[in-house]
């Protein structure tokens, strides 16, 4: 075709414009320049009219003159001088009305045309007064204008100017050829066959007509035709040309199913240099799979996949065979795949679906469950095939192997009318899910699936493991009735035998034991005793709890025995057996013995008690009247505790230890501690009481008055036995479980004696009266002044119970405040821990930027502290980073989350790392990355789901389309849910390869 443009340009170029004879009479000069013109001697014709013009007068030759200057412009523009154009235009500004200026003005057009300027060349043609042009003109008119519309590709303007081209014409072959090349660009080949047949004896286009004619026969398909002339013409066209020839002669025997010569002719056609592009592949593989040659198709085949349209679905199907005729099970999956879709062949889409989900379930069930969701789709889609039973029968052991358990729970409830064994699987399925939720802290989800794994009721082990941990669901909610129900619903069904039946022993054991009922929870611990042998914590705790019933029923003896246990066992429930065995000797007056223990907990210093024994140690020595090694002891206590909640009570002892030893100033000096750092206990008022002593031993009541009234503290006994008599009767009501009367008669202690000894225990009783009652606010009201109240006894507790309520009503920056001062206050290791997972969820709740920053820096400081709390406050940092451009430093953090990636926070920072190998277009890097994130069986199939979509761009960018929509469309066929943007993601990816 391009050889076509080439010889109408040099037409265009070389063509001449007929000149209007006017007889005048000229003298010889000017006819022989005019005849030089004609014959085509432009520059000795221009040499001539320009030696004429030189002799004339420009008064009296001036039409001479203007005749000359249009023949010298034409002149001009056939030597396409440089002035030509200027020259043509200077004689139209100059001769405007001149006979010869509407021949200029299409010599300019020509002009423009030949020089390549089309624009210009059709403004310009377009002023020309086409009526008044010669035929020869109206011709070159014609054909300059129209194809000048054919080259920007305005067919129906370029028909119009090539249409008034009569036959008789010169110029009428190449009109007809580009109006019948128009109707075979339009598909009107009828119209193009008899065009191109005309010109078949054309000097000018014979040449070329059979191809073309060909090319109509292949694209009518009369493929016949195009094999039996095609050998014959390759032998007279160019290469360029025979090239295409060799591809429409595979094609065309591809069309007669003569597959042998498709391959044929398509391979030569290959090492001719011609592209192989998606058809081309599917012909080459198509072919070589006909004739058996699997092997050989198979690489072809593959070329052909990716767009999701009908080639694709058919090759990968016939792709699917040959990868399982060579075993290679896993890419005849993903074939299968591609082919399964119903928006083309259907016969196709029905056998490759239950194909794919076969082999998927064959092969592990795939990433995202796809087999699940893939045979699940089969069975909806094809209810009366004869192979839904075996699909039916597959998708049930598809749900029993899937470890997936909320993503196969909400597959197998899509099922419209689900039969036995799917219902068997739910309530599996439905069992694993809640036991995934409770590990999860998530008990209302974990409550739910239990009760329906109960509510299927197909298998009695299932049933019976459901309502265990739904004891353990109702004991963590506080609930021991409904706890104490479950745990013996189970132990009726369950095996004595098994581990479960031990430990529903064991937590029935602690439902007893926490409701006082000490013998039901002896028979329980007994029996956990005796059904599980294995030394680990759980045995551990329960000598501990079995010690204490003894404890409780006064068998002192027995009690020792099983702390004794408990120690052996060498878990840390040994350091609570260690301190209950030193009280216990203790309370058999066996005081050198309870001492002794003690001292060795103190000197070995290690676990949860240490401070406890100290304090003990001290008070045992107080006890024995051992007075300065207590002194010793309490000093050494006071000093390691600061914020134990007995170091008020240890200052009061030091004080009375050293009232003992005589040495007053000391005593002093401790109970005006008691006063200074806890001015409103009960602790206060004993030590003021003391520091009374002292003074009156000294004979100067003065001095205790000026102390009292310095303090704050009230003087008059009178007034003392007042407040005393005040917070012992609302302490009764307290205690007499009469939460209402003892709330309003704490409020009226606190309101009369606003200064009061009982002040604290008064705020702490309160509070627990409105916790009990259900008054939260006022709970959280009474708990936030005694928590402002400094350092108490009940700092810890009302720090514990303060934050969590605040976190409960969702005052977030309140219990981040409270869950702040309990990681300094608490006195145990899990408590802190406990304390710095609360400030970080809580700071989370309501903190801007600056704040969770802060928060994030002050964990770190933080030495007990869980992985998950820890995780989330960097996770939240790097997210800020990051979102601040801060890339390195976010980077570098993300780097140490991507460690583990079973939470949501580890699996996104591992995608995070992926990705930027992505970008930095280390793909190997990110590929085995990706792989390896997929073997981590994460739960956290959002960012598994995004990775995968990144391994198919990164396939894509290797110009690997079957892998790339291989993986793209294990995400649509297996991700769930599907409104969270990740499976249109994926289906975009497929769409952009069509």
């Amino acid at each position: 075709m391009r050889r076509k443009l080439l010889i109408l340009a040099l037409l265009l170029c070389t063509g001449s414009v007929s000149l209007w004879a006017q007889p005048k009479q000229v003298d010889r000069s000017l006819e022989r320049a005019i005849s030089l013109y004609d014959l085509g001697h432009w520059i000795e014709a221009r040499t001539e009219f320009q030696r004429v013009r030189e002799g004339l007068s420009a008064v009296h030759d001036r039409f001479h003159i203007e005749k000359i200057d249009y023949y010298l412009a034409l002149c001009d523009s056939q030597l396409k001088l440089s002035d030509a154009e200027g020259r043509m235009k200077r004689y139209l500004a100059e001769y405007g009305g001149s006979a010869y200026a509407n021949d200029v003005q299409f010599g300019l057009g020509a002009h423009y045309c030949m020089v390549g300027d089309d624009v210009k060349a059709e403004m310009e043609l377009k002023k020309v007064d086409y009526r008044t042009l010669s035929p020869a003109q109206k011709d070159q008119y014609d054909l300059r204008m129209g194809y000048m519309a054919f080259k920007r590709g305005d067919y129906p303007d370029a028909e119009r100017y090539f249409s008034r081209i009569v036959p008789t014409s010169e110029y009428a072959d190449h009109a007809t050829y580009y109006k019948s090349y128009m109707a075979y660009a339009r598909g009107d080949y009828d119209v193009a066959r008899n065009g191109f047949t005309s010109l078949t004896q054309s000097p000018l286009y014979r040449d070329l007509m059979p191809y073309y004619l060909m090319q109509i026969d292949f694209k009518s398909g009369n493929y016949r035709a195009v094999v039996n002339s095609g050998d014959a013409l390759m032998q007279n066209t160019t290469e360029e040309h025979a090239l295409q020839i060799r591809r429409m002669m595979a094609e065309s025997w591809f069309q007669l199913d003569d597959y042998e010569g498709a391959v044929k002719y398509m391979n030569a056609y290959k090492s001719s240099g011609g592209k192989m592009g998606r058809l081309e592949n599917y012909i080459m593989g198509y072919s070589l799979h006909r004739q058996t040659l699997y092997a050989d198709a198979l690489p072809y085949l593959r070329e052909t996949c990716g767009a999701d349209d009908m080639l694709t679905q058919n090759a990968s199907y016939h792709l699917a065979d040959c990868y399982l005729r060579s075993g290679d099970k896993s890419n005849a999956m993903r074939s299968f795949a591609m082919a399964s879709s119903a928006a083309f062949d259907k016969d196709i889409a029905e056998d490759a679906l239950f194909n794919y989900g076969k082999l998927q379930y064959e092969l592990g069930g795939g990433v995202f469950n796809e087999a699940i969701n893939v045979l699940g789709r089969y069975i909806e889609l094809y209810p009366r095939s004869p192979r839904t039973e075996e699909a039916r029968k597959l998708l049930i052991a598809a749900y029993y192997n899937s470890h997936n358990y909320a993503e196969a729970y909400d597959a197998i409830k899509s099922l419209p009318n689900p039969d036995g064994d799917a219902l068997l699987a739910l309530q599996k399925i439905a069992y694993f899910n809640g036991l995934e939720s409770y590990m999860d802290g998530d008990l209302e989800a974990a409550e739910a699936s239990l009760s329906e794994s109960m509510s299927v009721g197909s298998n009695a082990k299932y049933n019976a493991l459901a309502s265990l941990w739904l004891g353990e669901i109702a004991y963590a909610k506080g609930e021991t009735g409904v706890a104490m129900q479950r745990y013996r619903n189970f132990i009726a069904r369950a095996p004595k035998t098994g581990e479960e039946y031990a430990m529903a022993q064991y937590n029935l054991g602690y439902c007893y034991f926490n409701n006082q009922n000490m013998p039901s929870a002896a028979e329980a611990f007994d029996k956990f005793l005796s059904s599980r042998s294995k030394r680990d914590s759980y045995r551990a705790d329960a000598y501990n709890r079995r010690g204490d019933v003894y404890y409780s029923n006064r068998e002192f003896a027995e009690a020792i025995a099983c702390y004794d246990n408990a120690i052996s066992i060498n878990t840390a429930e040994r350091y609570y057996a260690q301190y209950q065995r030193a009280i216990t000797l203790g309370v058999q007056n066996k005081r050198q013995e309870k001492i002794q223990n003690l001292q060795r907990i103190v000197q070995t210093n290690r676990g949860d008690f240490v401070d406890a024994a100290t304090y003990e140690l001290g008070k045992t020595y107080i006890a024995e009247e051992q007075y300065k090694e207590a002194t010793r002891v309490l000093e050494r206590f006071v000093g390691q505790y600061p914020n134990s909640p007995y170091r008020s009570q240890a200052l009061s002892d030091l004080g009375l230890s050293y009232m003992n030893l005589g040495q007053r100033d000391k005593a002093l000096h401790y109970y005006d501690q008691v006063v200074q750092s806890a001015p409103q206990s009960a602790q206060s008022k004993s030590a003021l009481q003391g520091i009374r002593e002292i003074y009156m031993e000294q004979g100067n009541a003065d001095a205790y008055f000026d102390y009292a009234q310095r303090m704050g503290m009230e003087g008059n006994v009178s007034q003392m036995a007042r407040d005393s008599l005040s917070y012992a009767a609302a302490q009764k009501l307290y205690l007499a479980n009469k939460t209402q009367e003892a709330t309003v008669s704490f409020q009226n202690y606190l309101s009369n004696y606003p200064k009061g000894y009982y002040r604290n225990d008064a705020l702490f009783f309160l509070s627990d009266c409105h916790v009990r009652d259900g008054r939260d606010a006022e709970a959280i009201e009474t708990l936030t002044e005694l928590s402002q109240q400094g350092h108490t006894q009940y700092s810890e507790r009302v720090l514990d119970k303060l934050s969590s309520m605040c976190y409960k009503s969702e005052r977030w920056e309140q219990a981040a405040m409270a869950y702040r001062s309990l990681y300094d206050e608490a006195s145990t290791s899990a408590a802190k821990t406990n304390a710095a997972s609360g400030y970080v969820a809580s700071t989370l709740k309501y903190a801007d930027d600056t704040g969770i920053m802060a928060m994030a820096d002050d964990v770190e400081k933080m030495s007990d502290v869980n992985d998950v709390a820890r995780r989330k406050a960097r996770y939240a940092k790097a997210t800020i980073l990051l979102r601040e451009g801060k890339e390195p430093q976010a980077m570098d953090i993300f780097k140490t989350l991507s460690a583990e990636v079973k939470s949501a926070e580890g699996a996104e920072a591992r995608y995070r790392m992926i990705e930027a190998e992505y970008k930095a277009k280390h793909y190997d890097k990110a590929e085995n990355m990706v792989y390896a994130f997929s073997d981590s069986k994460t739960p956290q199939n959002y960012w598994l789901a995004k990775a995968f979509i990144l391994l198919g761009d990164i396939y894509m960018s290797r110009g690997d389309s079957f892998q790339a929509r291989a993986t793209y469309q294990s995400v649509v066929d297996g991700y769930s849910p599907a409104d969270d943007g990740i499976v249109e993601e994926a289906k975009s990816k497929i769409a952009k390869m069509n």
